[in-house]
């Protein structure tokens, strides 16, 4: 693994300056590492909820664009502004690498920023056949276990009701990524999960990221409120079942729909308890950074000097 990568465990990450959380921060950590490709490197960004850089919840391309000066394409369903070239398309997997072709996206992008709220898998999985970024990243669902590989259906008659029922399992993005050459490289609790391709980290020592268990604290997270209609539980998708049954979408849901009602349908007691646990972990990770004894250790010191 390069040491910078190793690096990123010893971090204490800010919080942003444009994005909504720290992901502008990791986003120059990297490309100060492995360097841009293009003359001007370019950086694409979608959804993008605002008409402006500095609005909405926060764009990952904010400082890339404002601060570094790089050229970028920025799409979203609602807004449009052709003063920072932000265009409106409602994008699905089906057209989104053809509206990347008419605003004449080079193949090899250096960033590409996913956050639609829904098809987010789909349109990763379509974007990275055609489109070799140097780095990925895609909002991941933190309300999922580690195991669990669920993303929102294919389906653009579907749509986001401010609940859990959004994006993907990071377990099923990272699946996308592994498939097409990506690692998952880091992810930004809550919010953000970046995959860098391969060939750019390779040091032939046969690990080149963190093990995936590394993340399970970023997991079963309950970040916004139970699902408003408990029976759209049964819309998901397994992905792993999906790939291993060649897209037999009854059976991906039947798979599915367990997993969504036990984390998609929690009660507020429940919402409290991963809440805390997410505080909880905040801290460990903090104390590690701060390298202060584990507070168990330091008891059983005391009593061994009794």
């Amino acid at each position: 693994m390069k040491n910078w990568i190793k690096a990123l465990d010893d971090k204490v990450f800010g919080s942003g300056t444009y994005s909504q959380s720290y992901q502008d921060e990791l986003i120059e950590i990297v490309f100060a590492n492995i360097r841009p490709k293009n003359n001007r490197p370019y950086c694409i960004e979608f959804g993008f909820n605002s008409e402006s850089l500095t609005a909405g919840t926060g764009a990952n391309v904010g400082r890339l664009v404002l601060e570094n000066k790089w050229d970028c394409l920025l799409l979203d369903g609602d807004n449009e502004n052709p003063e920072i070239n932000l265009h409106k398309h409602f994008l699905t997997s089906v057209n989104v690498s053809d509206i990347f072709r008419e605003h004449r996206v080079p193949e090899e992008p250096e960033y590409i920023s996913i956050d639609v709220d829904t098809t987010d898998l789909w349109l990763f999985e379509a974007v990275v056949r055609d489109y070799k970024a140097m780095l990925f990243s895609a909002e991941y669902n933190a309300n999922y276990p580690l195991s669990a590989a669920i993303t929102f259906p294919n389906d653009f008659n579907e749509r986001w009701e401010k609940d859990r029922g959004y994006g993907a399992s990071l377990k099923a993005l990272k699946m996308v990524a592994e498939k097409h050459g990506y690692s998952l490289l880091w992810v930004v609790p809550c919010f953000d999960a970046f995959f860098i391709r391969n060939d750019l980290i390779d040091d032939g020592t046969g690990q080149i990221c963190f093990p995936f268990e590394k993340w399970a604290q970023c997991t079963q997270l309950a970040f916004h409120s139970p699902l408003k209609n408990k029976s759209r539980a049964n819309i998901f998708i397994d992905y792993e079942t999906y790939l291993n049954t060649n897209g037999d979408i009854i059976e991906s849901q039947r798979k599915a729909y367990p997993v969504c009602q036990e984390y998609l349908t929690a009660t507020c007691s429940v919402t409290v308890l991963l809440k805390v646990k997410k505080i909880l972990l905040k801290i460990k990770r903090l104390l590690k950074k701060l390298r202060l004894p584990n507070i168990a250790n330091s008891a059983d010191a005391k009593k061994r000097r009794g």
